[in-house]
């Protein structure tokens, strides 16, 4: 290497999910091991992005060359700004291993590393909290803020402060429900974890006619054929849910204060 080429380095995302085969996974693991580049594991870089952004929001540093190894380019490229990092011009090469072999993943790992095989600086850094990190990311390319998503969910998700349409509380999604990403307009959303690709799992090309047909086939199955009445229906219904858990914790509250009373 001369002295004013850029150092290498690999960032991966070990997947928390289930769409990258266990096979594929650990003869990428692999492969890093006999890079002779340093790189960094992520465990799982999704739900570090929304609980931990601090351990990513510092990943790309001036005068390096990375290789990302991961799921689709437009997913991580979105994690990345939710953690508010910056890569587009530290990036040189990425890896889609939803649509890769582990034969192609090697070669193209070995292809970046281009003899390298001095000492390496291998990191593992892990989300810990057993979260599935399931939530939704809204590609804003895309996005019309219609708000529709927020009128939709009943959990608190989403908020729409001056017409911008923002994931606020990505823990409150459950696990493996993507309904109101079926129903977006604009295909604006996706869930990283989604097995079945599209739009919706954040594929790079997405098939705009295919998937006009699969949202009006969705928005009739989950909110039938007014729209406005249902999405009204479910804003109504989010309400309560809300009364009736600051009442529960209100209730909670008081037993608290008169247990302490009780025991004074």
């Amino acid at each position: 290497m001369s002295a004013t080429a850029n150092k290498k380095h690999i960032v991966y995302c070990n997947c928390g999910g289930e769409r990258i085969p266990a096979g594929i996974k650990e003869a990428v693991k692999s492969s890093l091991l006999n890079a002779g580049v340093s790189h960094t594991e992520y465990r799982d870089l999704c739900g570090l992005a929304a609980l931990q952004k601090d351990l990513i929001s510092e990943m790309f540093q001036p005068g390096t060359d990375y290789l990302v190894v991961g799921c689709y380019k437009r997913t991580m490229d979105l994690l990345f700004s939710q953690a508010a990092c910056k890569p587009q011009s530290a990036i040189t090469g990425h890896i889609n291993l939803v649509e890769s072999s582990a034969a192609e993943a090697a070669e193209k790992i070995v292809s970046f590393c281009n003899g390298n095989s001095g000492i390496s600086e291998n990191k593992q850094i892990v989300e810990t909290s057993g979260w599935p990190s399931w939530y939704p990311l809204i590609d804003v390319a895309r996005c019309t803020n219609c708000g529709q998503c927020a009128d939709f969910c009943l959990f608190g998700v989403y908020e729409k402060p001056d017409n911008q349409v923002t994931v606020v509380n990505p823990r409150g999604c459950k696990n493996n429900c993507p309904a109101c990403a079926r129903i977006c307009p604009s295909a604006a959303i996706i869930f990283p974890k989604y097995m079945h690709g599209g739009a919706i799992g954040g594929s790079d090309e997405i098939d705009e006619k295919e998937e006009q047909q699969r949202q009006a086939r969705d928005i009739e199955n989950i909110l039938g054929d007014d729209l406005y009445e249902a999405l009204e229906r479910r804003k109504a219904r989010r309400r309560s849910i809300i009364r009736e858990e600051i009442m529960l914790k209100a209730l909670a509250e008081r037993e608290k204060a008169l247990g302490r009373s009780t025991n004074n």
